[in-house]
Parts: structure tokens; sequence; C-alpha cells
């Protein structure tokens, strides 16, 4: 008999809620270890001001209805939905991987711990194998791994949870001392990763014609010149203010998807079996995924939302020979202003050949262009490029927004991915929460106890 779904619906609903109370806490104090910075020692780039935070993410795939039904009606489907007790069928999952980004260190952050706090459950099941990290070929960075081909029993519901902490620190960046590195000779292997591709993919294939006129944008703002030929830190800030100047950025244009409320997703998510599953208050402003467009498609119509612009910069980066990478975000200074909460940053690597170190400069492309910042003033020294006074209110959680190649995430890009022998399909109802919240210790934790 066909199962009835009455509270399930088709949006990817992402959650990032801080609390007030304890957004009062000072996550770290400087004696604490997790407040230590692993990069070495160096003259460049130093960290301040670090905040640890922890990132409960949560997903539910359920058998529903077709996720093409997005859009800016997602509101009354949901409601028309409710109404009709939707009926789902079930899926044969005899074999499947699913993936979930893992975010480490950078610039301005750090991850105190090294295992994966993460499980599957399937049919209310918890799923045995373990994660594994796995990097794939074209996305090069870190996810949660799991893989399976010993199911034979049909499923309709999907259910992942992972807990991550991260510290973010404030930086200060010696801008002067920077233009003094070389350009590599070769660049190291935790820095090329992020020269290729060019342009990362966001649910559709890249086009060639996007990435010739990335190429040929790059050819005209050099004036046909080797960029290699001025020292690697003035040209990506040269490169940053031509990109702010290129991209329209549209006011209104959202980040996020169509914003929904819902006032019953305690009753979907917390059926009392796990303890991951912390109730919400309710209601809350919830969102249906991540409204972005590739570099490609940027590059070609130069309008769009901030992190357009932001998707933008890092292809021009790489294809100036610098390895770039978007960082996406919790912005807690947002968190009032639900359409900002998520978003994006780019970390651009340098390599002190000298000392084999590779550092990733942090630069908030939509902070310079709000303050004015463009090409013709690339000589004179930018807040936040490099220097960043409020990167501890921003929690990185992935450096893509949609999985890699042949991993699929339904309607709007959501940075899971999945794969299925044989496919799914398309009606699947999906629900994805992260909620940041700031460490609930203050500095008398971290101060040394006195021996009797």
């Amino acid at each position: 008999m066909p199962r009835i779904i009455i509270s399930r619906f088709i949006l990817i609903l992402i959650v990032l809620w801080s609390s007030a109370g304890v957004r009062q806490a000072i996550a770290q104090s400087p004696s604490h270890p997790d407040s230590v910075t692993p990069l070495k020692p160096n003259p460049y780039l130093r960290h301040t001001n670090p905040w640890r935070w922890d990132i409960n993410s949560q997903l539910i795939l359920s058998s529903g209805i077709n996720s093409d039904m997005y859009g800016r009606d997602a509101d009354r489907v949901y409601q028309d939905n409710r109404r009709r007790n939707l009926v789902s069928s079930s899926w044969n999952l005899p074999d499947f991987e699913f993936i979930f980004p893992v975010v480490r260190a950078g610039g301005f952050y750090w991850s105190p711990n090294e295992d994966i706090e993460s499980h599957l459950r399937i049919d209310g099941i918890r799923f045995t194998p373990e994660a594994e990290v796995l990097r794939t070929l074209d996305s090069h960075a870190g996810y949660a791994w799991w893989k399976s081909n010993q199911r034979d029993k049909d499923t309709d519901e999907l259910y992942f949870s992972q807990v991550s902490h991260i510290v973010s620190a404030d930086t200060i960046f010696d801008e002067e001392l920077a233009k003094r590195i070389p350009w590599p000779t070769a660049w190291p292997e935790d820095a090329s990763r992020f020269l290729t591709p060019i342009a990362d993919r966001v649910t559709k294939p890249i086009e060639q014609a996007g990435l010739d006129r990335i190429a040929d944008l790059v050819q005209e703002w050099t004036q046909g010149k080797d960029p290699k030929s001025i020292d690697q830190f003035t040209l990506a800030k040269f490169l940053t203010g031509k990109v702010i100047e290129y991209v329209r950025v549209e006011r209104g244009r959202t980040r996020l998807s169509q914003t929904v409320r819902v006032s019953d997703r305690n009753r979907v998510l917390n059926d009392g079996t796990d303890p991951l599953l912390n109730p919400w208050p309710v209601p809350t402003s919830t969102w249906s995924g991540f409204n972005v467009r590739s570099a490609d498609i940027v590059a070609i119509e130069p309008s769009g939302s901030e992190l357009d612009l932001t998707m933008l910069l890092t292809a021009v980066l790489r294809q100036a020979g610098v390895p770039a990478r978007t960082v996406i975000c919790f912005d807690n200074t947002n968190k009032h202003d639900q359409d900002k909460m998520i978003t994006a940053i780019v970390e651009f690597a340098m390599y002190d050949e000298a000392n084999d170190q590779t550092l990733w400069i942090p630069v908030d492309p939509i902070r310079l262009r709000d303050n004015g910042r463009r090409s013709n003033v690339y000589e004179q020294r930018w807040e936040y490029f490099g220097s960043h006074d409020r990167l501890h209110d921003m929690i990185p959680i992935a450096y893509y927004f949609h999985p890699p190649v042949n991993y699929k995430a339904y309607g709007y890009p959501s940075l899971y991915g999945i794969k299925t022998t044989p496919d799914i399909g398309s009606s699947v109802s999906q629900f994805l929460s992260i909620d940041v919240m700031n460490t609930p210790q203050t500095i008398d934790d971290y101060k040394p106890k006195r021996k009797p």
C-alpha cells in the first residue's frame, strides 16, 4: 500500500539559525588549544580574534513529488500538497554513493578535529559503513563519502546528519611584503588542485563559449601582456577590481531561491530517535536552495547576484594562473537578513617557495564592491583584501554550491550529492538544514585552574 506523506514537500530548505543567547559567549580565548592556527609562523598573514563555531547539517531525501515543480510558486505547491495528502513511491537502492562537503583549513579558518562526525540512516536504521574522505577528480575538495552495493530492499527515505567544528579568525595581512613573493616555479599540490577547472560547474556542463569569454576578459584587462609579468599579489588585486567593475549586481536579485515559512517541520524531522535532531523554534524563515550561476554564464551575461560575482572572480584568477576557490559561508553579521545569511568569499593561493609554505589569502569582493573598490585604485591598501576584521563571523561550509560531476542533487543546487543505480528519478523531496551556533563557552572556561 502506498504511504501517505502529509508534511514532506519538494523544497530544499536551508535553515541557518544563530541563537542570540549563545552568541554572547566568547568562543575562544587566546589560551585555548583550538584557537591556535595550524598555519606556520610567517611574516605575511596573522590571525586574531578567533571564534569557534558548531555546524549541524541535516538532510532528508524522501520519495515524493517531482522536484521540477520548484519556483516562485513553491509556497503554494507546498500548501496544495498538504491538502492533497501526497502519495509517494519507493526506491530500490542496491547501489548508491552519497557525498557531503568537509571543510578543514584555509586562509582564515581551521577545524580543531579531523574525525567525520556524521552518519546515514535508511528507513530509520543506521547505515553501518563509516564515512571516508573523498577527493573527486573534478572538484578537488574534500567530501565525506559513503558507498554501498549490498542493499536489496525498497526504501522511501534517506536521512543524513553531520556535525562540524570550525574556528574562524580575523586576518592581518602585510601587502607590501606579499608583493615580494615571486611566482613559484611550480605550485604545490594543495594549491594546484584549485587551478582547474577554470569555471566550477553549477548543475549544467560548462560551455566552451563561456570559457573563451573568460580568457578574452583576462587578455583584455592585462592588455595582452603575460599576467606573470607583474607580481602575483598586485595581479590578483587588479583583476578583483576589474571583475567588480564588470559584473552588474542587481539590487533585489536574491542570493537564495524562493523564501517560504514552515511551522510544523519539527514533526517532520524530530521523531525523538536521534540526539542530533534538536527542536527548532517555529515558525522560522527557510530557503529552497542556492540561486547561483556558473562563471561561464556570468562571463557572457555579466549581471546577477553577489554570489555570481564571486564565481566569476574565482574563474578569472584561475585563468590568470592563480589558484583560487570560492568559499561558501554563513555570515553571522547578517543573521537578521535572511537573504544575506549565505554568502561567499574567494581565497587565492600564494606560495613562499623559500619556506615551502602555501598561503591562502581571503578576498571579500562583496564588501570591496560596497566600499567602492575598483581597478583604478588597486595601488591603495584595501580592507577586506587580505586583511579582514569580520572574518570571525564568517563560517565556511563548502567550496562548491553543487556536487561534482556524476553526483546529483534535486532542484536547486545544494552542496550534497547522490549517485544511485538504478537512478531514483526526479520524484524526490529533499530537505537540507544547516544550523550554525557559537560554541557556548566563555573565556573563564579556558583560564588555567589553580592548584589547591
